[in-house]
């Protein structure tokens, strides 16, 4: 067993279950090395998370004998600086930094500057250099589908960044390929969350999902990005939902993530709008942000739809029928390229478009 202090940097330093999800799993194959969570910022994740993430620089500067750092999953290889920046803030703060900032890309650079405290276009991903002291560096299994949209200096960036660790993987074709294309060859891996059901988290979540049960009876667990529910399409999720619903069952909504950019308890009861009476009346609102529970509500659920590639992954963990829900066909980029790689049956919905799986990723 290594005694090397072991770092985790990840994007689990604000609320999304699928970091939250991704940072606990890492924890758990580290065994009984010293682990230090590290983000951007610091944040107490105690509550929700069971852990406390605190601003690299500092966990960095505590560590005097050297340490490993893994980055930690997620779709980190495309996540700007601006976006991670505004992902941090509160809703009200978010939304005043979008109205000054957002038309201006080179304001934009600024403010992320000052709020991040570090000029490094992709603030999630590190190069040796960013981490002094480091003695291996690594990536675990992480996406980046959206790269090839961003600047080539940001491409280069990512792509030299992978190219010095001592360990890189990604965990979809479509990432794969758009390394490659630049000359870098990087091996696939699965998300860590597929194995869920083996760790340690899986008594907790059962747990949870036995509670769930007993307190709604059967249910659907729905979720959906607000990004997502403009009236058209809340319209027509309420009528496939409405369509596919048996006798007693109730629609549990749950946010999986609360950051900015994500999920928002609006949007989610905005769906009551298109809902018949007597389906209005089987709504369960779930404010719930800690990730047991979460998890659990995936866990215990008799079918999951969702945006959240980790409540979709954590249905399939425990046997539970799950749909990918979509803006508009092809839109969910980042599902179509895990699914696609990984598990080709897996459904996926969008308005006017019958239910099916998705296929086998191409780049075609």
């Amino acid at each position: 067993m290594s005694t090397i202090d072991l770092v985790l940097f990840g994007a689990f330093d604000r609320h999304n279950y699928g970091d939250l999800l991704l940072a606990r799993l890492a924890a758990e194959a580290a065994g009984e090395r010293s682990v230090h969570f590290a983000g951007l910022r610091a944040w107490d994740a105690r509550s929700v998370a069971g852990f406390a993430v605190h601003p690299l620089p500092e966990v960095i500067a505590d560590l005097k004998q050297g340490y490993d750092l893994y980055h930690v999953g997620g779709e980190i290889l495309d996540c700007d600086a601006w976006t991670a920046a505004v992902m941090l803030l509160d809703e009200e703060s978010a939304a005043r930094a979008i109205a000054c900032f957002d038309a201006d890309p080179c304001a934009r650079r600024r403010e992320a500057v000052r709020r991040l405290g570090t000029h490094r276009p992709l603030p999630y991903v590190l190069r040796r250099g960013d981490a002094p002291g480091v003695r291996r560096l690594g990536f675990a299994p992480c996406g980046g589908t959206g790269l090839d949209a961003l600047p080539r200096s940001v491409q280069r960036a990512a792509l030299a960044a992978l190219a010095a660790a001592d360990e890189a993987r990604v965990r979809d074709a479509r990432t794969r390929a758009l390394f490659a294309r630049q000359g870098l060859s990087l091996p696939l891996a699965p998300d860590p969350a597929e194995g869920l059901a083996a760790s340690n988290l899986a008594a907790a979540l059962e747990t949870h999902a036995a509670g769930w049960r007993a307190r709604l009876g059967a249910y659907r667990l729905v979720q959906f990005a607000a990004e997502c529910a403009t009236d058209p399409w809340l319209a027509a999720l309420a009528a496939w939902l409405e369509a596919g619903r048996e006798a007693g069952e109730c629609f549990a909504l749950v946010r999986a993530g609360a950051a900015p950019w994500h999920d928002t308890l609006e949007a989610l009861e905005r769906l009551s709008r298109f809902l018949s009476p007597s389906n209005r009346a089987a709504l369960r609102l779930i404010d719930e942000l800690r990730l047991e529970a979460i998890g659990g509500l995936a866990a215990g659920a008799v079918e999951v739809c969702a945006t959240s590639l980790h409540l979709l992954l954590t249905a399939r963990a425990f046997g539970v029928p799950a749909v990918a829900l979509e803006r508009e066909p092809h839109a969910a980029r980042k599902l179509r390229a895990y699914f696609g790689t990984w598990h080709p049956e897996q459904t996926f919905w969008a308005p006017g478009v019958a239910c099916r799986p998705v296929g086998r990723f191409s780049m075609e």
